[in-house]
């Protein structure tokens, strides 16, 4: 209805009187001041030569360009000595590697002059083959963040590296430190971390997600005795099962994950089977849209449907069960649960199922699904696994409980905003407050960095 309003400007609008409409008519509502820049001569002649047509054009173009053109000069400097690899206005590409402690990708960077302006992905990795992540493509716009520090601060306000140096080191003289990062999987990085610990023994390293994958870690080590993450190869499975796990969008390594789902999804006349993909979960996700059967359940129930799922397909593959499940609320997912655990048994070495649950128990069932089923080397692999995501969830707790006790001396935290991320029933915040020495790596004044 709002799009058939009328509104006027005035009254002299809404009575439409003569003046108005005679205004209305008019382009513009003052005369065009030519007579400034014509000569006597050209006033007196009759009728508008070419010439005078051309002086027009050019005044109220140069009028409007200065009008809207406020922006200051800046000069364009020559090379004196220009380097060999750099042409300007001619683009190069350089390859790199992207990782923030939650993506990761082997990337082509486009530059001009130096600045990085695009990111595309390698075609030759053999981990992402070319593909990246939205997260991944808009990280070059962090580059050009206004917001981004120029200098050290020492308690928010600008010091000198020299100041900034002395303090941290006379902190670190005595007294316990602790290092809070993100995963690092940068050898030199680690190197150097390592080398800092050797001259300060009283320091420990704590690794902390902001999105914890432990469960995994810890049911690995329940299992085959090794605290890893495993590697998933989605290509290799003809069924596949998913439990709360957007494994698509945001789960352990999207850009690998959505390249290698798409080629068993992709049928050919050399592949005429297409992969049948089962997805339970309490919320809306990428991977459970692209599901072939997607089935709300509860979030209090995703265990229940773990437990169900490792029961249907221990007695199809003649094995032991276990208790602790439960009925679950949705019938049409009980009714899929078995449907799944018949094609799995069915497809035993080509399937696979992955559960986003950060819960010990429930990853712990995870694997002994797909032990039973023989997808352990084939499209599960713990041998040839990540070293993404190995934050130790124990070990940030018993962090803040030390803390708390006044134990810490000195808290170095990069790549990582645990301020902001931890789980507030943590009180990480409060407990970083009693902390003498605080020394943030961050890029920018973030929730920890301000503290």
């Amino acid at each position: 209805m709002s799009m058939s309003k009328k509104y006027w400007r005035g009254l002299p609008e809404l009575n439409e009187s003569p003046e108005f409409l005679k205004q209305h008519q008019n382009e513009f509502a003052e005369a065009l001041p030519i007579d400034e820049f014509l000569n006597e001569e050209e006033k007196k002649s009759e009728g508008t030569s070419r010439r005078d047509f051309l002086k027009v054009m050019g005044f109220s173009t140069a009028a409007v360009a200065l009008a809207a053109c406020e922006s200051p000069v800046n000069k364009a400097i020559p090379y004196v000595v220009k380097p060999e690899e750099v042409t300007p206005g001619v683009a190069n590409f350089y390859a790199s590697t992207f990782y923030d402690g939650h993506d990761y990708a082997s990337i082509l960077v486009k530059t001009r002059e130096g600045r990085p302006i695009k990111i595309e992905g390698n075609e030759l990795s053999g981990i992402n083959h070319g593909a990246t992540s939205a997260r991944t493509q808009a990280s070059v716009l962090s580059l050009y963040d206004g917001a981004r520090l120029t200098g050290p601060l020492v308690k928010n306000q600008a010091s000198t590296w020299k100041n900034t140096d002395d303090a941290v080191a006379k902190a670190i003289a005595s007294g316990e430190i602790r290092i809070l990062t993100s995963s690092i999987i940068s050898p030199s990085t680690k190197a150097v971390m390592a080398e800092f610990m050797a001259k300060y023994p009283n320091t420990k390293h704590v690794t902390y997600d902001a999105i914890s994958y432990a469960a995994l870690v810890s049911a690995n080590k329940n299992v085959f005795g090794k605290s890893v993450v495993s590697s998933y190869d989605f290509s290799k499975a003809n069924t596949i099962v998913g439990v709360a796990c957007d494994f698509l969008g945001t789960w352990l390594s999207p850009v690998e994950f959505a390249k290698q789902y798409g080629k068993g999804r992709k049928v050919s006349k050399e592949k005429p089977e297409m992969s049948k993909h089962y997805h339970f979960e309490a919320n809306m996700s990428l991977t459970g849209a692209n599901a072939d059967e997607r089935y709300m359940v509860k979030p209090s129930e995703l265990g229940k449907v773990v437990v169900a799922l490792y029961n249907e397909v221990a007695s199809a593959t003649g094995n032991a069960t276990v208790s602790g499940g439960g009925k679950i609320s949705s019938a049409p997912a009980e009714a899929a649960i078995k449907k799944a655990a018949k094609e799995l048994a069915e497809n035993k070495g080509k399937s696979i199922v992955v559960c986003g649950v950060n819960d010990e128990g429930v990853q712990t069932l995870v694997n002994g699904i797909n032990k039973m089923l023989d997808n352990y080397g084939k499209t599960v692999d713990h041998h040839n696994h990540y070293n993404l995501k190995q934050g130790n969830d124990k070990d940030f707790a018993d962090l803040v409980a030390d803390m708390n006790a006044g134990k810490v001396a000195v808290l170095m935290t990069y790549n990582c905003n645990p301020v902001y991320t931890a789980p507030a029933a943590m009180k990480f915040e409060a407990a970083y407050k009693k902390v003498a020495t605080k020394v943030s790596f961050a890029t920018t004044l973030d929730e920890t960095a301000q503290l």
